[in-house]
């Protein structure tokens, strides 16, 4: 893949196609730029018709609790190292550290989870993140992006998937905003890949936005998707959210992106 990505990269600062904003739920957008597509069939005609997935979302307001702040300010040259959950349930790591990071994390585990085309596991893993009182939301807005990205693949709308159709996802690069005292805005930076049913492949940067607060469910505390106040979104929404760019490129830097260690740059 590094090598795949460090192609694409370097053909951005000419042949980037911007799609532009995505999606808009709630106010609050999400970006992406597909890098090309390429075809592992004969048939490689076609416009793409990608979007954002539209599980990316804000959060609520709650109980305040302090957490530390390990986040470096300038990113170090070989990227911020991520950490991990402490256990897992049904395979998902859970427990964060209470530090910025650890919301950072949960962010991080939230992309690579929600890939799927099944919409009962995206559902699952959507109710365990989120928060009790916004665990239906969230699970509705999970089944709506397994929903989105049969479309975007060309596959039915229920049953099994044909391969080669597949959908990717890579955590790249974050920002984080504190928006309160153990509450934050955190952007991630990914590369995708999509494969239709008919073989293209489409290679691209994916920026969304989610609210993360760290909450006690059944006295555990641990980090949790929650939804946004109308506050909250129009805050993030008038200073703007870093858009979806080539790491290595101007736009990069200026957005503030740091990037995740061990990750394609």
């Amino acid at each position: 893949m590094r090598n795949r990505i460090n192609d694409s990269m370097g053909q951005s600062r000419t042949t980037l196609l911007r799609v532009g904003v995505l999606v808009a739920i709630a106010v609050l957008v999400a970006t992406a730029v597909w890098l090309g597509a390429r075809g592992r069939t004969d048939d490689n005609s076609g416009t793409d018709k990608t979007s954002g997935d539209p599980s990316i979302q804000t959060g609520q307001q709650g109980q305040n609790v302090s957490v530390d702040q390990v986040a470096p300010e300038t990113a170090p040259t070989d990227g911020v190292v991520i950490p991990t959950g402490a256990e897992q349930v049904d395979g998902y790591p859970t427990r964060f550290p209470q530090t910025d990071l650890g919301a950072v994390a949960l962010q991080v585990e939230v992309a690579k989870a929600q890939v799927g085309f099944d919409y009962d596991q995206a559902a699952t893993v959507a109710g365990l993140y989120a928060t009790p009182e916004d665990k239906a939301v969230f699970e509705q807005r999970a089944r709506d992006a397994v929903a989105l990205r049969r479309q975007q693949t060309g596959v039915p709308k229920e049953g099994d998937v044909p391969p080669p159709a597949s959908y990717t996802v890579t955590p790249i690069a974050y920002t984080l905003e504190e928006l309160d005292t153990g509450y934050y805005a955190v952007n991630l930076l990914s590369y995708v890949t999509l494969t239709t049913a008919n073989g293209k492949v489409s290679d691209g940067l994916y920026a969304g936005t989610q609210l993360m607060r760290w909450l006690e469910v059944d006295g555990v505390g641990d980090w949790r998707l929650v939804q946004g106040s109308t506050a909250d979104i129009e805050h993030l929404v008038s200073t703007g959210q870093p858009k979806a760019v080539a790491p290595g490129t101007p736009e990069y830097k200026q957005a503030g992106w740091i990037p995740i260690n061990g990750a394609p740059q």
